[in-house]
């Protein structure tokens, strides 16, 4: 008899940190935050290929800043991205009524001026280390979709469909684009995490950071063909560490132009504006640099 495939022996320590993620959200929130800066600093400590991509990721990113500047955002960017690994337990976990009362939502008015429309909104935003909670959070305000990508490991699809689908938020993969238009007829809004490298037949090269980094079109070509709304999003966990702000900044007006580059290059703006806020809690981690024009040295 064949063991099925989840239940794997190779599979049992991520099961054993599945458990433990799950008991550690019954501890008191703020020693959740504590255990996690102090994973994320034990992470921080030894060398991998996450914390060299981060590495240069700022570097690139804040050329200005000091050699002891970069390595203090680093730094606290190991302790937030340690902080997001208990904030995904909580999200999966916790109740509505515990959750809560742990977020302010700014700038309501701009996504409901955009509903009214009755087109569809995409939300704009970065990827940042507290983004499994922010999702959690927008669902008890409204209904939405996210767009993602499919993976094909069996253990992250379970966790995919087990914790991270609710009833409030729909997920379509990234291919499904007569999915994604449809949801924007039904007037619904959906979330783009527009910060990602998707080669260069689906891109141009646009700034970012003053960087010219590989900026995907889709955003483009979806509200060419919807008449959608593009709203930016962005949020943040409080300095204090004991809650959450999202905000929702103004629609982009005159949205898409004829120039696909400059559209890019607006959006880019817009999340570069988001992560200056507070680069520490972007996730760095992330090879957004990776495609280069031709010609141009590789960063990694």
């Amino acid at each position: 008899m064949k063991i099925p495939q989840l239940v794997h022996p190779r599979y049992w320590p991520f099961w054993f940190g599945l458990g433990i993620l799950r008991l550690i959200t019954m501890l008191p929130y703020r020693v959740q935050l504590r255990i996690g800066r102090g994973i994320g600093r034990l992470i921080y400590l030894f060398p991998s290929k996450f914390k060299k991509i981060s590495e240069t990721n700022i570097k690139l990113c804040f050329p200005n800043l000091s050699c002891e500047e970069q390595k203090n955002i680093l730094k606290k960017n190991f302790e937030s991205l340690g902080i997001g690994i208990m904030e995904t337990g909580m999200a999966w976990w916790l109740s509505d009524e515990k959750l809560r009362a742990t977020c302010t939502v700014h700038g309501l008015e701009h996504v409901e001026a955009a509903f009214a429309k009755g087109k569809g909104i995409i939300l704009l935003g970065p990827h940042f280390t507290c983004l499994e909670m922010i999702g959690r959070l927008i669902s008890l305000q409204y209904s939405f979709a996210v767009m993602y990508q499919p993976h094909k490991k069996p253990f992250v699809q379970f966790i995919h469909e087990r914790f991270r689908k609710k009833k409030s938020i729909q997920y379509i993969p990234r291919h499904r684009m007569r999915e994604v238009l449809r949801t924007l007829q039904n007037n619904v809004a959906i979330w783009y995490a527009y910060d990602v490298d998707g080669g260069k037949k689906r891109s141009v090269f646009a700034p970012f950071f003053g960087i010219p980094t590989a900026s995907l079109t889709a955003v483009s070509r979806l509200v060419k063909l919807s008449d959608a709304t593009v709203v930016p999003i962005s949020f943040y966990r409080r300095d204090h560490e004991m809650g959450y702000d999202i905000f929702l900044g103004e629609a982009l007006q005159h949205f898409p132009s004829e120039n696909l580059q400059e559209d890019a290059t607006r959006l880019n703006w817009s999340l570069e504006q988001a992560i200056r806020n507070k680069p520490e809690q972007y996730v760095w981690q992330y090879k957004r640099f990776k495609t280069r024009p031709d010609g141009e040295p590789r960063f990694y």
